[in-house]
């Protein structure tokens, strides 16, 4: 054997001999180790111990090379490289240790055994069998034995690849866009009103992330500077989405309204005070159309592309590599042809009066995007209701001309209007809040009542005005006056239609089952429970207080303002006009418009000013 190979092996047993000083009494006396050689009590067991069963290891590795260090030459060469290995590891913890001087003498021993065995088995060996040689004839013999393999096996090896990507590529497809994250539950119900999903289809969801950007991205189609709380979605608790925005996760996270964006109204004394949010009241500060026009505007503008949407998107969200694919070419593209395809299908509006705060058209939507009827022209739009205290309204004729006396077919038609279909809608959700709103009752009054105006008001409000708007009463809740003697703006009434209620009659797909719409000729006698909350008045919201609606219609207000939710206690509304108005309401009534008249309904109006103002006392408490 070759003398350079043989002190090789000598060194091999060397460096094991050394090993096991070190291992044993790092096995069976820790602390003492520590304490001989100065090293950090920390490193007494169980770590000591732990390098102590390494080192062991590491003997028993060499073990064969220290044998027939020629017989095994790839192993012997691994041992080399297991010294130097222990160099670099070595060097870090010099450089990253506050006991640096403990490791130099292990750094200078390990490269001294690296040193001393790499000469003496490059010495030793065969040119054959250096490293280099090594390394080569192994590639070469790698690459002709997977040559040969894949001659044989390509085919299985080319359909597996293919099997494993369009399965990876599935996967991802049902992960980022078809997998059902469950809803969140809600401990209150009025939480699950607020935040819960009802259940909207697809093109009515807008993608979670580009709802957060949208105003980022599109500052110049906001009504003026902010974000959604410029059209008047009111935010509590801290949280990312409005009141009546939840969010609902199928593949990828989206945004949807609910019934709680239209109906949860708010109000405050002075505009110095912070608002108070009421579940269920109408949204009187919530411009729905100029949101959907927001959103219309700025998926139209060229600048909206893909890539911009995604800047805007990853400066405020940390997405994963696949998501941001996801987003980029299918999620935001197929968002943005939604949007662009909603902004066509309500042009209808532009034909109209704007609606301003707290108002929609209710039944033309149903018309034209969900029955796909041509545009008659009729105008619909009214003032949103509350939707509180729904018990004692079961068996009364519902909207503002009284089509119809089923609470759950006027919920579902509501939500059909908006996006809902028969397979996206969340029964359970649903009735989750159709329950919750029969028994939650109407604000109670919050400011000062003068009990005297209220004891002389009641009698004024049994006598001219209970007969019609008191619960139980034989007429509330039914159409009983013609519309030539109620004497209102006949727009909302005309824009339901014969055809609308046999195109209701035929749609008969589960949960949707609408069966009890009707033509009527009038307005319905609403009950005026929480009447207080429900200001500007008559269907359509062109009277803007109750003192106001107690005036003849020449003597009320032919232009004001909406949107404010600063309370005007004396007339009982919200105010319209004067600093507090200017500092929170910013959108021009015009009752001249078609769809904005505000004659009719002259009850009342030829009372004495101190029984109006009686009358308006009483009916704060209603």
């Amino acid at each position: 054997m070759d003398s350079y190979i043989r002190w090789f092996q000598r060194f091999i047993w060397i460096g094991i001999v050394m090993n096991m000083v070190f291992a044993i009494p790092a096995l069976f006396a820790p602390a003492l180790l520590t304490s001989m050689l100065g090293m950090p009590p920390q490193l007494s067991d169980p770590w000591l111990e732990n390098a102590g069963m390494l080192l062991v290891g590491i003997s028993l590795f060499y073990m064969p090379s220290g044998f027939n260090a020629p017989k095994y030459v790839v192993h012997s060469w691994l041992c080399v490289l297991s010294r130097l290995v222990a160099v670099a590891f070595w060097i870090y913890l010099i450089n990253t240790s506050n006991q640096a001087q403990v490791f130099v003498p292990m750094l200078l021993g390990d490269l001294s055994m690296f040193l001393i065995l790499g000469v003496l088995l490059y010495r030793g060996s065969a040119p054959a069998n250096r490293p280099w040689a090594l390394l080569r004839d192994g590639w070469r013999e790698w690459r002709a034995a997977w040559a040969r393999r894949w001659q044989r096996h390509s085919f299985k090896v080319a359909t597996l690849v293919v099997v494993l990507a369009l399965g990876f590529i599935g996967y991802e497809t049902w992960y980022q866009m078809l997998r059902v994250v469950p809803e969140e539950q809600y401990a209150s119900d009025e939480d699950h009103y607020k935040y819960g999903a009802i259940g909207l289809g697809i093109e009515a969801r807008i993608p979670y992330y580009l709802f957060a950007v949208l105003p980022q991205m599109c500052p110049d189609k906001l009504p003026k500077p902010g974000g959604y709380e410029v059209f008047g979605f009111l935010y509590e608790n801290g949280k990312d989405l409005p009141i009546g925005m939840a969010k609902r996760q199928i593949g990828y996270p989206t945004v949807e309204p609910n019934c709680a964006l239209c109906h949860t109204g708010s109000y405050r004394a002075n505009t110095s005070d912070v608002a108070i949010p009421v579940a269920t009241a109408p949204a009187n500060t919530l411009q729905l159309q100029a949101f959907q026009w927001f959103a219309y505007n700025c998926a139209s503008d060229p600048k909206f592309t893909p890539d911009a949407v995604m800047t805007a998107i990853n400066s405020k969200f940390q997405l994963g590599f696949f998501e941001r694919l996801y987003n980029r070419y299918v999620i935001i593209p197929m968002a943005t042809s939604a949007l662009v395809k909603q902004k066509q299908a309500y042009a209808w509006q532009r034909l109209r009066a704007p609606q301003g705060p707290g108002r929609t058209d209710t039944f033309n939507p149903t018309k034209m995007v969900v029955f796909g009827f041509p545009d008659d022209s009729t105008i619909g739009t009214v003032d949103l209701p509350q939707v509180w205290n729904q018990k004692p309204r079961e068996s009364l004729y519902l909207h503002w001309d009284g089509n119809n006396n089923d609470i759950h077919e006027r919920n579902y038609a509501a939500a059909m209007a908006v996006g809902a279909t028969p397979e996206s809608v969340l029964p359970a959700s649903f009735n989750r809040v159709t329950n919750w709103l029969l028994g939650h009752k109407a604000p109670a009054w919050p400011f000062a009542l003068d009990q005297a105006k209220v004891a002389r008001g009641k009698p004024v409000w049994e006598n001219n005005c209970a007969g019609c708007h008191d619960f139980g009463r034989t007429d509330t809740g039914q159409v009983t006056t013609s519309i030539d003697e109620l004497g209102t703006d006949p727009h909302r009434l005309n824009s339901f239609t014969n055809g609308l209620v046999t195109a209701f009659h035929g749609f008969k797909k589960s949960p949707f089952d609408f069966g009890a719409y009707r033509k009527t000729q009038s307005y319905s006698n609403t009950p005026t429970d929480g009447v207080w909350l429900r200001a500007p008045y008559l269907h359509n919201g062109s009277v803007p207080t109750l003192w106001d609606l107690l005036q003849p219609p020449e003597k009320r207000p032919l232009v004001f303002f909406t949107g404010s939710d600063v309370y005007d206690q004396d007339k009982v509304g919200f105010v319209t006009s004067g600093q507090q108005m200017k500092a929170s309401a910013d959108f021009k009534y015009d009752t001249r418009l078609e769809g904005n008249h505000n004659g009719g309904h002259l009850y009342g109006t030829q009372l004495s000013e101190l029984d109006k103002r009686a009358l308006i006392e009483f009916m704060k408490t209603l």
